[in-house]
C-alpha cells in the first residue's frame, strides 16, 4: 500500500512513460493521495494558463483513489516527526513532513522522485516510479 506524492502525479498528468507504465502496472488499488498531495496539484491547477481544464484534469486523475485527510490520526506521526527532523537538523519542507506524517501515521510507503528529503524521514520507504 502506497501514498503518491505530488510529482508522481504530475509525472501522470504529463504523460511521462515510465511513471505511467508504473501506474497502469499496480493500478488504483492499494495506492492512496492525501489531503496535502491534492491541494498542492490544486494548486498547480490554479497556475495552468487554462486552470478550469487543468482542474478538471487533477479531479479526474485523483477520482479512483482514496483520499486520506491530515487529521487527528496523524497528529502525532507529525510531532514526532517535526521534532526527531529539527533536533537531527535534517528538516523537510513544510508540505513534505504533513505528506511523510500522513504516509506513517497510516503505514504507507510513498511514491515520490524527491526521495533525498523523504529519505531524512526514519522508518519510511520511499519509492521513485522514475527510470533512471
Amino acid at each position: 500500500m502506497l501514498l503518491l506524492d505530488a510529482n508522481v502525479c504530475i509525472d501522470v498528468l504529463r504523460g511521462r512513460s515510465d511513471v505511467v507504465a508504473r501506474l497502469a502496472a499496480h493500478g488504483p488499488a492499494g495506492l492512496f493521495l492525501c489531503s496535502m498531495v491534492k491541494a498542492e496539484l490544486a494548486y498547480g491547477a490554479r497556475l495552468a494558463s487554462d486552470p478550469i481544464r487543468a482542474g478538471d484534469l487533477v479531479d479526474t486523475f485523483c477520482a479512483p483513489f482514496a483520499s486520506l485527510p491530515f487529521d487527528d490520526t496523524c497528529i502525532d506521526a507529525y510531532a514526532r516527526l517535526r521534532a526527531d527532523l529539527r533536533t537531527s537538523g535534517a528538516t523537510i519542507g513544510a508540505n513534505d513532513l504533513v505528506i511523510a506524517a500522513t504516509a506513517i501515521a497510516h503505514g504507507l510507503g510513498l511514491v515520490s522522485d524527491d526521495r533525498a528529503a523523504f529519505a531524512r524521514v526514519p522508518g519510511l520507504t520511499v519509492t521513485s516510479w522514475r527510470d533512471g
